[in-house]
């Protein structure tokens, strides 16, 4: 018999892991920056003491030029690192900040405050007052906001999508013509899949249609469903059939489901409602649909292909 793990090993291992798994992604990112400072850095002020030292001559605006690039490149990298050592390798920082939504915000409002502040500094060594500085950034602000509306209109979405929160990743929604499990929550796009059992397949659904269209939530348990059959002609003894088709639905768990007749420009019709979870949908459909062509005798119907792809269908005796 193996030996089973208590609760809190299988937790120690988890963190264990989880651990690994952020110092490796750190390690990764270090070997670049490191790579940067050798390649980029290095180079750059070997020449600028070069100059110091009256070993070469270098033209005082390529001087210039390059102290300036030296600046950059370093405030660049120490943000960073400062940012890697934070976000990934002190689990309490951000690990524990509550829901995953909350998580991506914060870890995105900390970097850009760590790089607003490296941008400052790099401002100020570079002799500018804070007068110049506000200036500066009011100039860029506004230029920003007139040539990037689209991005700045995403942004402004995705922020109002992570803190009010109409959806949560792994809720069932629909927005627009679109429907699935929301999988990722992105700056630009909100990740959706239809159809979780299928590998690739899902929608990029642009963040500012959720501002332009209403967003249903169906959550991640059971929710209601219905479909509707167009009836060419009435069967008869519609009534007793449609008990018939209650009671077997009953008989393999759909005990829930709501059958009556209703009637639109287009027919009769017999209107199902039901409910579900997300994976288990087209199941449910395709048994209750095939229940009811069995007590209704239906003739002419379509594979069953067809009726999953479709809400509303028109079947004759």
């Amino acid at each position: 018999m193996p030996d089973k793990k208590s609760p809190r090993t299988t937790q120690a291992d988890e963190a264990l892991n989880k651990y690994k798994d952020k110092a490796r992604t750190f390690s990764k990112d270090f070997s670049k920056l490191i790579i940067l400072f050798i390649l980029g850095v290095l180079p750059l002020e070997t020449v600028i003491i070069a100059n110091n030292q009256e070993l070469i001559t270098v033209p005082g605006l390529v001087l210039a030029f390059l102290e300036t690039t030296v600046l950059l490149l370093m405030a660049f990298i120490m943000a960073t690192v400062l940012i890697k050592l934070t976000v990934y390798l002190i689990p309490d920082s951000f690990g524990n900040a509550g829901e995953q939504e909350e998580k991506i915000l914060l870890s995105k409002m900390y970097m850009a405050f760590i790089y607003s502040v490296a941008a400052l500094v790099v401002f100020w060594q570079l002799g500018l007052s804070l007068q110049n500085i506000a200036i500066f950034l009011g100039l860029l602000t506004t230029g920003f906001a007139f040539a990037l509306r689209d991005i700045l209109l995403s942004y402004f979405a995705w922020f109002i999508l992570l803190t009010k929160k109409p959806f949560k990743i792994g809720d069932y929604i629909e927005v627009g013509e679109e429907e699935g499990i929301v999988k990722h929550v992105g700056l630009f796009y909100v990740v959706v899949d239809p159809y979780p059992h299928v590998y690739s397949d899902f929608y990029k659904i642009p963040n500012k249609t959720f501002l332009e269209n209403s967003i249903r939530n169906h959550g991640r348990g059971r929710f209601k469903l219905s479909f509707d059959l167009y009836l060419e002609e009435i069967p008869a003894y519609l009534d007793e059939r449609i008990e018939k088709i209650r009671e077997k639905a009953g008989s393999i768990g759909h005990g829930d489901a709501l059958f009556h007749l209703g009637s639109d420009q287009d027919g009769v019709k017999l209107i199902t409602e039901y409910k579900s979870t997300f994976e288990a949908r087209d199941r449910i459909r395709h048994q209750l649909i095939s229940i009811i062509l069995e007590e209704l005798g239906l003739t002419g119907a379509p594979d069953i292909a067809g009726i999953h792809e479709n809400k509303a269908v028109s079947y004759s005796i």
